[in-house]
């Protein structure tokens, strides 16, 4: 039985990232996103696999735009014109609330509202048995589960955080514990969850906002009863059993969504499970967009300007997301001439510019903005911006629109 295991789209994200295509109108990094998307269903739809496994997080929030949808939806149909059945399990970026039974409302339940053949959503934890045409496999869902489905307010009067996370773990267990021992022992079972496992190595999940539930012990996920474990949530793919028995495998995001994930490889699984040779499995790649990071001090010497150029010459930048990050002296700043930097970053994708001026006095110190320190008004603004830190989230906008108003200028 072959089935194709992928997580984490976020269809919709980054756009920051990108720019607009002239010929659809649309950002490129919807277009990059769509593209590492087709590459999954055109690989289920020719190796003709049993079952494709989404393991949660469609896109970045729980109502997306309507060309997303229909995006994700087009591509997702392929799969059912194909006849190979699906599972969309709810992750956190999905959901906007649970109904009185603990059901996610979630963007992907149109498709189970719909009656959308072939397409199973994991809107709690539950047991699929699936038809494929190699069997029948049974799947446990277990969406992403958030203390309100599981603890009432009177549950949790005067506990700590600790204790309230064990409370929750326990009821997890609790809950999955009733779906093992209903099992049909001669069925393959895969468990395919949205979750944050223990010994989890997590990159960009941090900044989106999904670092806020509870870890699930590897102990609830390394059961005999299980052939594989399908997670999603965290976007660096990594199996957290090397024993293999189950594999536990998140297969990580399938586009890089900042430059935290600058140097992780994205890609999806595909899983072989065979009754007498047991269950084998890879990791498969996708082009995914580069991000490249390009920092260069030139506070110490001279000839700033050659030396970012340099810098910038010996960086593969094309077609990729580029920051230029560079430290130079307050005197240094008329060295640099914007202008050039920009055509030496023609080639990038996209690219944002961030200069970080450094006093030799005193690095603390925000240097004074008035007459006669030599700060121009690119460099001005970069430090007025460092010495913000609320506003920390929209300074490489607002450096890069200052960057590119100042390249207008001869």
């Amino acid at each position: 039985m072959k089935i194709l295991h992928l997580s984490d789209i976020h269809l919709g994200s980054s756009f920051n990232h990108g720019k607009i295509n002239n010929e659809t109108g649309l950002n490129t990094r919807y277009h990059d996103f769509i593209h590492s998307l087709s590459i999954c269903m055109d690989r289920a739809i020719s190796e003709s696999v049993d079952l494709v496994l989404f393991g949660g997080d469609a896109f970045p929030d729980s109502t997306p735009a309507p060309y997303l949808q229909s995006a994700f939806a087009s591509e997702f149909r392929r799969l059912g014109d194909a006849g190979i059945p699906t599972v969309l399990l709810v992750g956190n970026h999905d959901q906007h609330g649970h109904n009185n039974k603990g059901v996610a409302n979630a963007s992907l339940s149109i498709y189970h509202s719909l009656g959308v053949p072939d397409i199973i959503v994991g809107e709690k934890l539950e047991t699929h048995h699936i038809k494929t045409k190699s069997g029948m496999v049974q799947v446990i869902t277990l969406p992403w589960l958030t203390r309100s489905v599981l603890l009432t307010k009177k549950d949790t009067v005067g506990l700590s955080m600790e204790q309230i996370n064990r409370l929750l773990i326990q009821r997890v267990e609790t809950a999955l514990e009733g779906e093992v021992r209903a099992l049909d022992n001669s069925l393959p079972t895969i468990l395919l969850g949205h979750l944050m496992a223990e010994r989890s190595q997590i990159g960009a999940e941090r900044h989106l906002s999904v670092g806020k539930g509870f870890q699930i012990p590897l102990s609830m996920l390394i059961r005999p009863e299980f052939d594989f474990v399908a997670l999603g949530h965290v976007h660096r793919h990594q199996n957290l059993n090397l024993r293999n028995n189950p594999p536990v495998v998140y297969p990580g995001s399938i586009e890089r969504v900042d430059f935290s994930e600058e140097k992780e490889e994205k890609g999806y699984v595909l899983i072989d499970i065979d009754g007498e040779r047991g269950v084998s499995w890879e990791f498969c790649g996708l082009p995914a967009r580069r991000f490249c990071t390009i920092e260069v001090d030139c506070s110490q010497g001279d000839d700033p300007l050659t030396k970012i150029l340099g810098a910038i010459a010996s960086n593969p930048i094309e077609d990729a997301v580029v920051r230029l990050i560079y430290k130079v002296r307050s005197e240094q700043v008329e060295e640099i001439k914007n202008k050039l930097l920009v055509e030496a970053l023609s080639s990038a994708h996209t690219y944002t510019i961030r200069a970080e001026l450094v006093s030799v006095e005193s690095r603390s110190r925000l240097p004074e903005l008035g007459v006669g320190n030599n700060l121009d008004p690119y460099g001005a603004l970069s430090t007025y911006l460092e010495n913000r830190e609320d506003i920390q989230d929209i300074a490489d906008d607002m450096l890069a629109a200052a960057q590119n108003l100042l390249a207008q200028i001869p």
